[in-house]
């Protein structure tokens, strides 16, 4: 199944569920790999030649790739293409810049980065793991073909935002989105749907048409003065319907609702999660094809005709329906596993999702469906 999403939305994905996973990972090997890096030896520091080190000497190179090769072949990124891993650290004395002659070594770029990104880029890594170690427990793979096929679709979608003289290189690493982070969000997205849509049960979508009497008067008292005449309409609609009359036909005589007047009353396909209380209950003690009482909801009385499920849709509309599904579950599903799993975070202050709950505003109902006029 193919899913689109923006580079934006992409580079988001972590990030939206960070606050839940704030609770997660151990960081005694990377604060001795940070001090490694940020206290080069004597021997090192006596190398040093901050106009000539423009670029690392062989010997650095060896140094470095003799002393950090973890971070490119072994742990999180061990199953990325080699050409999607993180580079190895640079040695903490190779010059990165120059500002009129003075130099910028990585040890400082690498300590600054550490401050400023390990929370987020923890969280990524979290995240990553819970998604690969739940897909592993449901026997789900995925192959790298489909990864790499989407990565290219997101290269294609970034290039079309090249400021001008820039490139996509250059582009993608200031929007902070090297190979190895946009290829691990790739890689998050397509386990994370895949779980999902083990999920999804399409009889939640339910395609119904209607007829909406409005009962006249602008304010609370004209209206229940005008309430039994609409709901005699409501049953003369009703009883000819049960007498022969078609429902289409119906619709355009009775009917109130512009919405749907044209079209014999149907409405799109709707998730019956977010059909409003009265309407829901009413379709739910309904089978396809059967019409209900006319009954009072906010829009006045109402009148319903039950079309199908998701299980009766056509192969190209159960395939859209899945996608929407798969939208829909996709934030609550990865939540759940963050709270399923048991994480440790040494960098950012653990969550704490019951003093959260106490400072979430209260949930509101359903917004009623506006009310032709």
């Amino acid at each position: 199944m193919s899913y689109r999403y923006g580079v934006l939305g992409l580079l988001g994905f972590a990030l939206a569920f960070s606050p839940l996973v704030g609770i997660a990972q151990q960081q005694k090997k990377q604060t001795q790999d940070s001090k490694r890096t940020q206290q080069p030896s004597k021997q090192q520091s006596s190398r040093q030649q901050p106009r000539t080190q423009q670029q690392p000497t062989r010997t650095q190179t060896t140094t470095r790739q003799q002393r950090q090769p973890q971070t490119a072949t072994q742990g999180v990124f061990a199953d990325f293409p080699k050409q999607y891993r993180p580079l190895p650290l640079p040695a903490g004395d190779t010059v990165v810049a120059t500002v009129n002659g003075e130099p910028i070594y990585a040890r400082d770029v690498i300590a600054f980065s550490y401050d400023c990104f390990a929370a987020t880029a923890v969280e990524d890594l979290i995240l990553l793991r819970i998604l690969e170690q739940e897909a592993r427990k449901q026997g789900i793979s995925v192959p790298e073909s489909e990864i790499e096929a989407r990565y290219q679709q997101q290269l294609q979608a970034a290039e079309a935002q090249l400021p001008p003289g820039m490139s996509l290189e250059d582009f993608m690493r200031r929007s902070q989105a090297p190979p190895s982070r946009l290829y691990a969000r790739m890689r998050m997205f397509t386990l994370a749907e895949k779980l999902v849509e083990r999920e999804v049960n399409l009889d939640e979508f339910v395609e119904y048409s209607q007829i909406v009497v409005r009962i006249q008067g602008t304010t609370p008292e004209q209206q229940e003065e005008n309430a039994p005449a609409a709901e005699a309409r409501a049953r003369e609609a009703y009883q000819k319907i049960q007498e022969g009359l078609d429902f289409a036909e119906a619709v355009k005589e009775y009917s109130d609702d512009p919405f749907t007047k044209d079209r014999g009353g149907k409405l799109n396909w709707q998730n019956i999660n977010f059909i409003p209380p009265d309407i829901r209950e009413k379709l739910n003690a309904l089978q396809p094809g059967q019409v209900s009482e006319p009954f009072r909801s906010a829009a006045g009385y109402v009148i319903l005709r039950k079309e199908r499920t998701g299980t009766m849709a056509s192969p190209e509309e159960q395939q859209e329906l899945r996608e929407q599904a798969v939208r829909i579950k996709l934030g609550n599903y990865v939540r759940q596993l963050q709270a399923q799993a048991k994480i440790t975070n040494t960098i950012v202050k653990p969550y704490d999702p019951d003093a959260a709950a106490q400072q979430q505003p209260p949930s509101r109902p359903p917004a009623a469906r506006p009310t032709p006029r």
